[in-house]
């Protein structure tokens, strides 16, 4: 049996744990039959078929077509009703909002991106995130007493507990903001507060088949996460992954930016580029307070570089032996054989990033690997937000030992 696969108890009085058992082993693995689950449980079958005939009335949980058997009686499979629980994820990005509505079955039912106009304070922010929730909700047309809560995904550094974003260096406005407290005001929802690159990781891991891997988050910030054992490591302050000061190239160019010269960041962050890209002569030099014009530079950057460019595709090659370095201490200190790199401007990045990385990453490794990849994300530009809402279904739905915990 799997380390991750979580086994219930049969004592009555922990049934809502046990209920949260199987729905999570048939969310995760939808077809299993009830003796699948009862295997994998390892409940009775009658725990088994009590729970299951709770979460079908209760509209989670159907029951598909049996499944002929040689012998015996067919089994007939579980799966989870998509219109059973809705989670919505939000991203706030500096340069623009992404927010998703996820049913139960892990399908993107609406979504909706906006940029964010550089005027608006935190508080008109959290109004325009509090009107596009109910914008996402109508639009998909489902019942808002099935959606669980809102997720949000922000730049760190944060207080997850509190649910407070402390001082992001790309939100200088957003200086102890609690943002969790204010979303539940405004959209009288259970929130949960998270950073971009946690939930970004989450994503990736509810996507994938590995259950060990890297994952390196580009936006408007760089970050890194650490996958093992099918869990996400968060960190004793929640704040794991802070990696863009990290040195790649100490002959690099000053920038005449706030960020460390040679550093992660200045490799790869679009303002980052952007500035590489204007002392090349690429372009003028966007108002740097502006990150929605960052944003639109770097899309340039990236199209000129598809266009045969070539200051923009050496820029960006440039930049991709840079994190290429960062990764390869990364790897070497955490031992991992697989990479995954996502955010939202990987898309933009990658068709020029993905030939450099892995045997640019190869060369930094202190011990060689032969299994070892670099793979781009599976869900996109909004795998923050996927993440998001990842996290509520798991908050509400999956089982946490910690309710075992007496007082």
């Amino acid at each position: 049996m799997r380390g991750d696969v979580l086994r219930g108890s049969n004592l009555l009085r922990l049934a809502d744990y046990n209920q949260a058992v199987v729905l999570d082993l048939i969310r995760r693995h939808p077809g299993r039959s009830r003796a699948d689950v009862q295997r994998t449980s390892g409940l009775s079958s009658q725990t088994i078929s009590n729970i299951a005939r709770r979460l079908i009335e209760g509209g989670m949980v159907e029951e598909s077509a049996p499944i002929d058997a040689a012998r015996g009686r067919p089994s007939i499979p579980l799966s989870v009703k998509a219109d059973g629980a809705f989670a919505v994820g939000v991203h706030l990005d500096p340069a623009r909002l992404t927010l998703l509505l996820l049913d139960l079955a892990g399908e993107v039912r609406e979504r909706l991106q906006l940029r964010i106009p550089r005027d608006l304070n935190p508080r008109d922010v959290i109004s325009l995130i509090a009107l596009s929730t109910g914008r996402i909700i109508s639009a998909a047309g489902v019942d808002r007493h099935r959606v669980l809560g809102l997720g949000v995904a922000v730049p760190g550094p944060l207080d997850v507990v509190s649910g407070v974003m402390l001082d992001p260096p790309q939100l200088p406005r957003w200086h102890d903001v609690r943002l969790r407290a204010d979303l539940h005001d405004f959209t009288g929802m259970p929130v949960l507060l998270d950073k971009d690159v946690t939930a970004s990781a989450t994503a990736e891991l509810r996507t994938s088949a590995s259950s060990d891997f890297l994952f390196l988050y580009l936006g408007s910030g760089v970050g890194a996460a650490v996958v093992t054992a099918g869990q996400v490591l968060r960190g004793v302050s929640n704040n794991i992954g802070e990696v863009g000061d990290m040195l790649v190239d100490p002959s690099a160019e000053d920038l005449g930016w706030g960020g460390r010269r040679g550093g992660l960041a200045a490799a790869c962050v679009p303002e980052a580029l952007v500035i590489q890209a204007a002392q090349a002569g690429l372009m003028p030099l966007p108002d740097l307070t502006d990150y929605s014009a960052i944003d639109d530079a770097c899309t340039l950057i990236s199209e000129l570089a598809a266009s045969g460019d070539p200051k923009a595709s050496d820029l960006l090659r440039r930049a991709a032996h840079r994190v290429a370095v960062g990764i390869g201490v990364l790897v070497n200190f955490l031992d991992v054989s697989r990479v995954v790199v996502g955010g939202p401007i990987w898309d933009r990045l990658s068709e020029t990033f993905l030939p450099v990385l892995e045997p640019a990453v190869r060369n930094e490794l202190i011990v060689p690997r032969e299994s070892f990849s670099i793979e781009g994300s599976v869900v996109s530009e909004r795998v923050a937000a996927l993440g998001a809402a990842e996290l509520v279904m798991d908050h509400f739905l999956a089982p946490r030992a910690s309710v075992l915990v007496m007082d």
